[in-house]
C-alpha cells in the first residue's frame, strides 16, 4: 500500500494516477462520505494512518459549512439534496504543501481552487479544468468508471475534455499538478505545491 509520503521523494513529486486523492461519494442516505486513498485500487487510508490528518476538514453545500463526523475509514457529512458539496483541505509535507479539493456533483460552473474541474453545463458529460483560473490546456486527467476501470484524457486548447459514460453508476475524475509556488501555511514556509482535485458523480 502506498503511503502519503509515497508521493514525494527528496520534494521531488510524480504525477500519477497511483497518487493519492481525495474524493467524495453521495449515499442515499444524505450522507456525503470522503475518502482518501488510491481510487483505482480501493485503498482508502484509515484513522490509523493518514485519514486522520483530515478530520478538521470542513465541507461545503450551498454555502453552509459542514463538519465531519469521523468514521473509521472515512468522513461523513450530513449534506442534503442534490446540491454540490466540496471539501479542501492542504497539508504540509517537508518543504512542500499537498493541496486536495474534492467535490461531489456536476451542477456547479465555477472553479473554486487553483485547480478545479467543472461541467460546461449543469450535467454534462464536457468538463473544464482550470489553473489558477484559466484553462489548463494538456493537461491530463484520468476518469474510473463503476468498474474502477481507468482512461487518460488530455484537455484540449480551451482546458476542455468529453468523457465517456457507459456504465451506470459513480464516475471520478482526477486531476494533478506540481507547482513551484511558495508561500506560508501555519507559519510554516514552502517551496512547492503539490495539488489533486477531484469530481465525482453518479451517472
Amino acid at each position: 500500500m502506498k503511503k502519503i509520503i509515497a508521493l514525494c521523494a527528496g520534494l521531488t513529486f510524480t504525477l500519477s494516477a497511483q497518487a493519492h486523492m481525495l474524493w467524495l461519494e453521495r449515499g442515499a442516505d444524505n450522507q456525503t462520505r470522503a475518502y482518501f486513498g488510491e481510487y483505482s485500487e480501493q485503498v482508502k487510508e484509515t484513522q490509523d494512518t493518514a485519514l486522520k490528518s483530515f478530520n478538521s476538514a470542513v465541507a461545503e453545500q450551498n454555502k453552509q459549512k459542514l463538519k465531519a463526523k469521523v468514521q473509521p475509514d472515512h468522513l461523513a457529512y450530513a449534506s442534503k439534496g442534490a446540491a454540490d458539496v466540496k471539501l479542501s483541505s492542504e497539508l504540509m509535507y517537508g518543504e512542500a504543501l499537498l493541496s486536495y479539493h474534492a467535490k461531489a456533483g456536476r451542477s456547479d460552473l465555477k472553479a473554486v481552487s487553483d485547480l478545479d474541474i467543472v461541467p460546461v453545463q449543469a450535467n454534462s458529460n464536457t468538463f473544464a479544468v482550470f489553473y489558477q483560473g484559466k484553462p489548463a490546456a494538456g493537461l491530463e486527467l484520468t476518469v474510473f468508471s463503476p468498474q474502477f476501470w481507468q482512461k487518460k484524457y488530455t484537455a484540449n486548447p480551451q482546458g476542455q475534455i468529453t468523457i465517456d459514460t457507459p456504465w451506470k453508476g459513480q464516475y471520478v475524475i482526477e486531476a494533478s499538478k506540481e507547482s513551484d509556488k511558495a508561500g506560508k501555511f501555519n507559519q510554516q514556509n514552502y517551496s512547492k505545491q503539490y495539488l489533486v482535485t477531484t469530481l465525482s458523480f453518479v451517472q
